[in-house]
């Protein structure tokens, strides 16, 4: 059932990149709830770049983001 899944999700956020036009980002905290988590400045593994992704800069689209400037 994991493989399965893993599978669906892999193929619902391809989809949601060709439909962009872009990665369509979400954190891990984010979809976890833990939306302080995400807006840090450090995390488990030390200092991080709050809410992007760490390898191509996109912003989270987690409406929790909208209140920043």
């Amino acid at each position: 059932m994991t493989l399965v899944r893993h599978t669906i999700s892999r193929w619902l956020v391809a989809a949601a990149h060709r439909i962009a036009g872009r990665h369509v980002y979400l954190s891990t905290s984010c979809l976890h709830g833990e939306h302080g988590y995400c807006q840090a400045h450090t995390g488990l593994s030390g200092a991080k770049t709050p809410a992007q992704c760490k390898f191509c800069g996109a912003k989270c689209q987690c409406p929790c983001h909208t209140k920043e400037a």
